[in-house]
């Protein structure tokens, strides 16, 4: 069939030129720089071109055809070689599981010296040295492989865990930065650095990081972070320059609480700044706020101790009566009250409280401890040491534990923000069922309340 289809086609060929020829008798005269032209009839020349043509393209493929085969060759032996370095390289690290180390790191330095171009080796023989605690050793390394294949991001973030793992932390801010420089879109470095700033307490520069992180990631994660570096920003002016500052301060929390209103921090912050201006009342009504918001229980211990420095403890135990009449079964509140009472020396009243509470299934060390102050109190000492052993072991002054709802780290006291896990507002007490969310009820409370609104200051 493929002759047959050749001879057409040779046929055809033919017929065309025979047929070129016959309407075009005449020659046509080829100037190619020489002194004599080529004179060839019009279908002499058209088949010169295309045979000239079909000659070129021949040579053309043929060169294309030996750069392919060649490029093949050379994919298929950089294959091979990948292989076998991935073999080698899998190969020390199971002599590295298996905990011979001296020959893991003599294997990767001969691996090293045999493939230099390859960041993989470096890598493993720095994990090598950071899991012997050589940090120095494996610094080295990383220092070889910069050296040799230039600076690399996969090199970098090496050096920063290398750092990270030997606590020096302060020397990773120009290395994160350096991968920022190479790589502007790295959000692992950006965290990093921002966490850095974050743990060296550098708000400006953990905030100025995290705008730009916060430009290409919108969470409410990264939304809550913001807030709580720009509430960092804010508590740095109050604490080293209230005075000349205090408008702008008042101003900012204001701010914050607008965009977020169950962030408890500026909130307390906020009480606090107007406590240092003179404005009580305007401190109550926030720490009430805060509580119809949130229903924290910090908010009501900030309570106490302004009504009580201020000689009117009436108020907040109206406040915790009210609170108790709204939510009956809140065992917390009500250990709080009675707290207060035996701060205030109503020792009756606590004791009935705490029995109360007893009676209805409650026990943790903070109850049994206010129990036995309140024995002591009545001069009931048997009955104190008692209620000690079922507080035993105290822990400090801890009646409440708190804990970070983000990491579970355990607080003695409510904090604005978590070291464990770098998080701000997520220190609440530890059962959870005691929190509230933002009820009519309490919202109620919070309008019609005495205590926010026209008390004497």
């Amino acid at each position: 069939m493929r002759y047959k289809i050749f001879f057409f086609v040779l046929a055809l060929f033919l017929v065309f030129y025979f047929y070129i020829a016959h309407l075009n008798p005449e020659n046509v005269k080829f100037y190619y720089g020489g002194a004599r032209p080529i004179e060839l009839s019009l279908a002499e020349f058209i088949i010169a071109s295309f045979c000239i043509g079909v000659i070129i393209s021949i040579i053309i493929s043929f060169f294309y055809d030996v750069k392919t085969t060649i490029t093949s060759w050379m994919a298929r032996r950089s294959e091979r070689k990948s292989e076998e370095y991935l073999g080698l390289l899998e190969k020390a690290r199971h002599y590295d599981l298996k905990g011979d180390r001296e020959k893991a790191i003599e294997h990767l330095d001969r691996l090293s010296r045999r493939n230099p171009g390859r960041e993989e080796t470096y890598i493993a023989l720095a994990d090598i040295y950071v899991s012997m605690e050589d940090y120095e050793k494996a610094r080295e390394t990383l220092d070889l492989a910069e050296t040799t294949l230039g600076k690399t991001e996969n090199v970098l973030f090496k050096k920063v865990k290398v750092n990270i793992a030997s606590r020096d932390y302060n020397k990773n801010e120009g290395i994160l930065k350096e991968i920022l420089r190479i790589n502007e879109s790295s959000l692992k470095a950006a965290r990093l650095l921002r966490d850095l700033y974050i743990w060296k307490k550098d708000w400006d520069g953990a905030y100025d990081v995290e705008v730009k992180i916060k430009r290409h990631v919108k969470t409410d994660e990264e939304t809550r972070r913001l807030v709580g570096i720009r509430y960092e920003k804010v508590c740095t002016l109050f604490n080293e320059r209230f005075s000349a500052n205090a408008d702008r301060i008042i101003d900012e929390l204001k701010e914050i609480i607008g965009e977020d209103k169950r962030f408890i921090p500026a909130y307390i912050l906020l009480g606090e700044a107007y406590k240092k201006t003179g404005k009580l009342n305007e401190a109550g009504r926030v720490y009430g706020r805060g509580y119809t918001k949130t229903g924290h229980v910090e908010f009501l211990l900030k309570m106490e101790d302004l009504y009580i420095d201020r000689g009117d403890p009436e108020v907040i135990l109206k406040i915790y009566r009210r609170v108790l009449d709204v939510s009956p079964e809140d065992h917390l509140i009500s250990f709080l009250y009675a707290r207060l009472c035996l701060r205030l020396e109503m020792i009756d009243e606590a004791i009935d409280t705490l029995n109360t509470l007893i009676a209805e299934g409650e026990d943790f060390k903070g109850l049994h401890r206010a129990m036995a102050e309140a024995y002591i109190h009545r001069g009931e000492l048997e009955n104190a040491v008692e209620e000690f052993r079922g507080a035993f072991p105290i822990e400090q002054q801890v009646y409440i534990p708190f804990v970070c709802t983000k990491c579970q780290a355990i607080k003695e006291e409510w904090s604005d923000f978590c070291e464990s896990c770098y998080s701000w507002n997520t220190i609440n007490v530890k059962k959870e069922e005691f929190l509230h969310a933002d009820m009519n009820e309490l919202r109620m409370l919070y309008d019609e309340a005495e205590w926010t609104r026209g008390e004497p200051s």
